[in-house]
């Protein structure tokens, strides 16, 4: 035994920092009802701030600290209590999108606020270490770590049991409604509750920066640690948050025992999204989310005839088959990206925007289709076809293992269980070389497809324009038809599509099933595109830009995934590093606003046009014919010929004007 505990207390120490990651998100979401995705991007930001403070102004470190803790981060809770409080009404959905358009305007501001090179951060606890036992050298920024959590601990315990805050929060959590009626300020309780929650983010993204560095996406994913102990504590219970984080350290640092390598090193870091992906199904039905959604902001059904559709498809086909007499080269290629992207795109339309269940994992599906091509297409894409379709049928038992959680799960626990199983794709599945080829990557071959050889830019760009048209028309089609419905009523009334003989079951493991054999096809036409992957280009990351796009784009239509393929085309185009850096940023404060509007731009677009045509359209000129009818059926004439209720000389009748009963 004597040889476990110096990694016990290894695990104590690492397992310290997600305990305060933990507390941070679970007192969030339990007084708001937000699950904050963006805590690791807060952290971040925080820590870039802090550097700034510390070593780029060169302020004193306790000067530094108060202004970091005391007045940024608390700044930040009260933007983010503002900008999510229109939302806490509405669906899981649009919440747990507008939390990741804050994780993109966080990581695309920092760089620009503070430049873009990665940075190492000083702790700020003194370095050197000293001996326990004669096994272990403990340092003193771990122990001071461990205190200072422990002291934080104790601390948000006292406050929440000994306060009137503590009493107010305790309403807002058992019955928001009845602690309004009671007096108790549940918008001012979650605004401190926010604050309180950053300021823990900000000492997260100090502590964990000086030891994993400090760049836009490290700290973002590495506190998705704490989210398994959050779980644990079914997001209200904070001791339990705190205890699980302890115990997932430890069991980290035992692994860690058994070798820094290979297999069990790779379980060691995937151990939190393994943990995650257990809880959520081992929990299932007994989560309930703080606040259930009171109002889901759903997609209009398609509008106009069939003569209408046809006519779109075709004009922008021919525009599409016309386009290379303008564009050639590069830019060619840049549209083929797009093309592909946008089909990839149309899968995350019908699985998220349709059936309304929202996954963070279709770009791994995507890394499972190039790898297929990258192994089984031939060095000169003979066998291309027949490897996309193996890709594909690879992707159905996956799509049916990610798909086994919405059985039970829907709305933020849904999106919980599809980010763990992406993160465990990373962590254990793409970053083996026999799989991906590691780091190094596969080469994929252009296809050659019935003797037709699609090596040139040219014959790809076709090719990817008609994998976009079969993909879109199709989706038309399902969504025009009798299954396009049985997937609205899984989503908007999923009680009252069981009641009408819909199997939910089965209905929502088809349908990741084929979303993910569809994204899997088309990842094998990505990998050609590309011509060289590697498991980078698939990683969360990858996942998580998708639905960023596609929901800027309207993640309700097919056009919103063109137009997600455009905006991913535009990123490709060579602008000056100037303009580029501002794009991301452009793209997470266009999902901020676009969140609630699942036709993204194109719903408000003809939505302001039919207002401005309504305002200006010639108003409607009265029949002198229909308006005497009119007046002989009320038995009195016109008079004049017009209105009846105005007389010859343009004064108002009283007897036309005053109320019937009174006549």
């Amino acid at each position: 035994m004597s040889a476990y505990w110096p990694f016990v207390l290894i695990g104590l120490f690492s397992g310290s920092v997600y305990a305060l990651a933990a507390m941070g998100v679970v007192l969030t979401y339990k007084t708001s009802g937000i699950f904050n995705f963006a805590y690791g991007a807060i952290a971040m930001f925080c820590g870039f701030t802090f550097w700034q403070l510390r070593d780029g102004w060169h302020l004193t470190q306790w000067v530094a600290l108060p202004v970091l803790l005391l007045l940024v981060a608390p700044l930040i809770g009260l933007i983010c209590e503002r900008l999510f409080r229109p939302v806490i009404a509405l669906s899981a959905e649009i919440q747990i999108v507008m939390t990741f358009g804050v994780v993109a305007v966080l990581q695309s501001l920092a760089p620009i606020l503070y430049g873009g090179k990665d940075r190492s951060l000083r702790s700020i606890f003194p370095t050197s270490t000293f001996s326990v036992g004669h096994q272990l050298n403990v340092s003193y920024t771990q122990l001071f770590t461990l205190i200072l959590t422990v002291a934080v601990g104790i601390g948000l315990s006292q406050l929440l049991q000994r306060t009137r805050f503590g009493l107010s929060t305790r309403a807002v959590v058992d019955n928001r409604d009845l602690a309004e009626l009671n007096g108790v300020s549940s918008d001012g309780v979650s605004r401190i509750a926010w604050m309180i929650s950053c300021m823990f983010a900000g000492l997260v993204g100090i502590l964990l920066s000086s030891s994993q560095g400090l760049d836009v996406y490290t700290l973002v994913l590495v506190v998705i640690y704490a989210f398994a102990p959050a779980v644990l504590g079914k997001l209200v219970s904070l001791p339990l948050a705190f205890g699980g984080a302890m115990v997932l350290g430890v069991a980290q640092s035992l692994l860690s025992k058994w070798g820094s390598s290979g297999t069990v090193a790779d379980i060691e870091a995937s151990l939190p999204y393994i943990a995650l992906f257990a809880l959520l199904l081992f929990y299932g039905r007994g989560l309930k989310e703080v606040r259930s959604s009171i109002r889901s902001v759903t997609a209009s059904a398609p509008t106009g005839g069939w003569a209408r559709a046809a006519v779109t498809a075709g004009a922008l086909l021919l525009v599409g088959l016309l386009l290379p007499i303008g564009v050639h080269g590069s830019g060619l290629r840049d549209i083929s990206s797009g093309l592909v992207y946008a089909a990839i795109a149309v899968t995350l339309v019908v699985l998220t925007g349709w059936a309304g269940q929202i996954s963070l994992a279709q770009f791994s599906f995507v890394g499972v289709g190039a790898f297929a091509a990258g192994h089984l297409g031939g060095a000169h894409g003979d066998g291309f076809l027949w490897a996309a379709v193996v890709g594909a049928l690879i992707a159905v038992p996956l799509g049916v293992i990610v798909g086994l959680p919405s059985i039970r799960l829907s709305g933020l626990f849904l999106a919980l269980a599809t980010m763990a199983f992406a993160l465990l794709l990373d962590n254990l599945v793409f970053i083996r070389g026999s799989i991906s080829g590691g780091y190094t990557g596969l080469t994929v071959s252009r296809p050659r497809i019935f003797g037709i050889s699609f090596v040139s830019d040219l014959s790809f760009y076709y090719l990817a324009l008609g994998l976009f048209a079969v993909y879109g028309i199709g989706a038309t089609l399902l969504r025009r038809g009798p299954i396009g419905r049985r997937l609205q009523m899984i989503r908007d009334a999923p009680l009252g599509a069981s009641t009408f003989g819909v199997n939910l079951t089965l209905t929502k493991l088809v349908v990741f099933a084929v979303c993910g054999a569809a994204a899997a096809f088309a990842g094998a036409f990505f990998g050609a595109l590309r011509l060289t992957v590697d498991p980078n280009d698939f990683a969360f990351q990858q996942s998580l830009q998708l639905l960023l796009l596609v929901v800027l784009g309207g993640r309700a239509l097919v056009g919103g995934a063109l137009i997600a393929g455009g905006i991913s085309t535009f990123e490709l185009l060579p602008l000056a590093a100037s303009i580029n850096r501002y794009i991301p940023l452009g793209v997470g404060i266009g999902v901020v606003s676009l969140a609630q509007y699942p036709e993204g731009p194109i719903s408000i677009t003809m939505a302001t046009l039919r207002y401005y045509t309504d305002i200006f359209r010639r108003r409607p000129v009265r029949d002198p014919k229909v308006l005497r009818v009119s007046s002989a059926s009320l038995g009195r004439p016109a008079s004049n010929g017009t209105d009846p209720s105005v007389d010859g000389n343009g004064r108002a009748d009283a007897r036309a004007t005053e109320p019937a009963r009174a006549r």
